[in-house]
């Protein structure tokens, strides 16, 4: 079938999906303004993160990140004593990045007051966890470091510590000895002593050093509610479903038209006889209607 004749078939029924929608929109808009209205209650939070140069600092996690973890979808559920799973709770809460470092975060609810509840627990809850978050995961490596060193030098201090005062109780008088052998080890022992003791220090020292330097370059998250929100109705969804119906009942008018169109047995092209009785078309003798009747009762007249 050439595209022809598929606008020709769509022209002859064309009124199936024009019925089919304004039946639709008329139905949908009915059902959908006269329901209780939802409301929608939104937060903006301003999410920073701030290097040590002023600088934008690299993000263990997200803004967006942290409103859709499990851990804030847990948190606010036993905040508020809600009984919904933290997937479930995740799926109600919307968050769109505005200007900069700027976000607003949604909740939908058909009570206003709910909605508002929802949404400012959200964003307080949001604001804290991007701050520990990124501040933990940002100090955690420097913890890890630090923590191996400082037992690899107590585990040697005490290790020669541990050997000269073995060494001393074996040989109470090693003092007053004259074994220059015995006199050796004591000094030989003593040294790893002081040297192990001084390079436990010093590491102290050092790392008492880097800290502050750690610190002061630190990468500072900030996070807080800015704008608490405010539950309004929801109009925009109510649209948004009635073109949805809309949209669903054009394209089922149309598939309807072909689908007819497709059990019509009826024959109604020139082509079409031709092809069925194999001889070709010798006259077309027109519909008869009161139109195309007046002229020749006239003639006749």
């Amino acid at each position: 079938m050439e595209l022809r004749e598929y606008w020709r078939v769509f022209k002859r029924r064309a009124w199936i999906p024009v019925v089919l929608l304004v039946v639709t929109v008329a139905t949908a808009g009915a059902l959908t303004f006269l329901s209780k209205p939802e409301y929608v209650a939104a937060a903006t939070v301003q999410a920073k993160a701030t290097g040590a140069s002023g600088a934008t600092a690299t993000q263990t996690l997200s803004f967006q990140e942290i409103v859709a973890s499990d851990t804030l979808a847990l948190a606010v559920i036993k905040q508020l004593n809600l009984n919904q799973t933290p997937a479930e709770f995740s799926k109600r809460i919307k968050v769109a990045a505005g200007h900069s470092d700027l976000f607003t975060v949604s909740i939908t609810d058909p009570s206003a007051d709910q909605a508002t509840l929802v949404a400012n627990a959200v964003a307080a809850v949001a604001a804290k966890l991007y701050q520990e978050k990124n501040a933990t995961a940002s100090s955690t490596v420097f913890d890890a470091n630090i923590t191996a060193a400082r037992t690899d030098f107590l585990k040697r201090y005490s290790d020669a510590e541990r050997a000269m005062l073995t060494f001393v109780q074996s040989h109470p008088k090693i003092q007053q000895s004259s074994d220059i052998d015995l006199q050796t080890q004591y000094q030989v022992l003593q040294l790893d002593e002081q040297a192990a003791s001084a390079a436990y220090q010093a590491f102290e020292q050092q790392t008492t050093a880097d800290t502050v330097t750690a610190l002061s370059q630190a990468n500072n998250f900030t996070a807080s509610v800015l704008d608490p929100a405010v539950a309004k109705p929801d109009t925009s969804s109510r649209y948004l479903k009635v073109a949805y119906a809309a949209a669903l009942a054009l394209l089922l008018g149309i598939g309807l038209i072909y689908l007819l169109e497709y059990m019509d047995n009826s024959v109604r092209e020139p082509e079409g006889v031709e092809e069925m009785v194999g001889a070709p078309v010798v006259g077309i003798i027109p519909r008869a209607t009161p139109q195309t009747l007046r002229p020749a009762r006239g003639g006749a007249a």
